[in-house]
């Protein structure tokens, strides 16, 4: 059965070493991970991630936002999740 590159642990051994062996030892492990993701995303997940990024800074220039406490509040109550203390 073939392993998508992504999900490879090969693969991002390779890819770690090779980061490391470039000088990039100041790298943390999530990032990392992040270079690992992006650099396994099709075009067309870049473009999707973008679009949704112009969107999200379309919507704060046009004050389509919220309070972060009440969007939580409000996914707290959609989920069924415990508050925190």
């Amino acid at each position: 059965m073939a392993t998508d590159r992504g999900n490879d642990l090969r693969a991002f051994t390779s890819f770690a070493n090779e980061k490391l062996s470039n000088g990039e030892a100041i790298l943390t492990l999530d990032d990392a991970l992040c270079l690992w993701d992006y650099e396994n995303q099709t075009d067309a997940e870049r473009e999707a991630a973008v679009q949704a990024i112009r969107q999200g800074l379309a919507d704060v220039e046009a004050g389509r936002v919220w309070p972060a406490r009440e969007a939580i509040a409000d996914l707290r109550r959609k989920y069924n999740l415990p508050e925190l203390p």
